[in-house]
């Protein structure tokens, strides 16, 4: 399994490419990378735009499918949603690709739903967008199976790419620097803690002492964490990341959310992701967790 996961923002038009954005979710989840943009927004207000625009910025990749319509109109611009979700990708230098469908597709969906899928008001702009679009890396399409073939071949280049961020498991991040430094840090707290000739071994963590708080952590299976079977070892597993932050996609389900309940960890939440670090206590109980088959001095 790879361990770089790249999000990837769909834009389309919305009634008329149902079909073709499912095929396109598809692709990008059997691919190994993660959609973003999928049935989340129909064009609405400048606020909505804000949030669609948040979206485009988290995402490591922007693709548009573009068919036979123009799509819904934005009063100000007099341009339509689909084309400044576009043209803001390109302003802030977003890798981007973008898959047209064929007239042959375009006639074939005709005979099978209706002239619906066709531009009837704005076929002007529809030309100028296409002609913009065109001038930027594209992939013909003359059905759906050519979508998942595009997605895959581009999203296996993109993958290649250094600049790109993408998600990883927590358990695979690593950076050496940062990881040099908590090393030494935690030496540093480690002898601190040991030396220490006042320490005191009952000190209270969430208001249990630390055999008591081990013992309903070690008690409290993972469900989620295929790599420990407690609480407890996903603290000695992941407290390194921890004492930072771990970031994890809003939708994915964790424990970290039961070492909440035991005010060992807390969480920031925001739309895209979650972000778990050590409470004071929390932080406190692993570094002593770390002396667990140490004496104290």
């Amino acid at each position: 399994m790879k361990e770089k996961k790249l999000q990837v923002f769909v834009s389309s038009t919305f009634t008329d490419l149902i079909e073709e954005r499912q095929a396109a979710v598809e692709a990008i989840l059997s691919s190994g990378n993660i959609p973003a943009g999928m049935e989340l927004f129909t064009a609405a207000d400048e606020s909505q735009m804000t949030i669609i625009k948040r979206w485009i910025d988290e995402s490591d990749v922007y693709m548009l499918i573009l068919g036979g319509r123009y799509g819904s109109i934005e009063a100000v611009s007099g341009k339509s949603y689909t084309q400044l979700e576009y043209e803001y990708a390109v302003e802030q230098n977003k890798p981007l690709f973008a898959v047209v469908l064929s007239e042959n597709f375009i006639d074939k969906k005709v005979s099978e739903v209706g002239k619906s899928v066709l531009e009837s008001e704005n076929n002007k702009e529809l030309g100028e967008f296409k002609k913009l679009v065109m001038s930027k890396m594209i992939k013909h399409c003359d059905d759906s199976k050519d979508i998942k073939i595009a997605i895959h071949e581009t999203l296996s280049d993109f993958s290649y790419r250094k600049d790109l961020i993408g998600w990883i498991r927590g358990d695979n991040a690593v950076n050496s620097n940062l990881l040099a430094d908590q090393i030494a840090r935690l030496t540093k707290e480690n002898n601190d803690l040991k030396n220490s000739k006042n320490q005191n071994l009952e000190s209270k963590y969430a208001g249990l002492n630390y055999e008591e708080l081990k013992t309903l952590l070690k008690n409290t299976p993972t469900t989620n964490q295929k790599s420990c079977e407690n609480l407890f070892e996903l603290i000695k597993i992941s407290g390194e990341e921890l004492s930072n932050a771990i970031k994890i996609p809003s939708h994915v389900l964790t424990d970290f959310d039961k070492l909440i309940i035991f005010k060992v960890v807390k969480s920031l939440d925001s739309t895209i992701y979650k972000s778990y670090t050590f409470t004071e206590d929390g932080h406190k109980f692993y570094l002593r967790s770390l002396l667990d088959k140490e004496e104290l001095s």
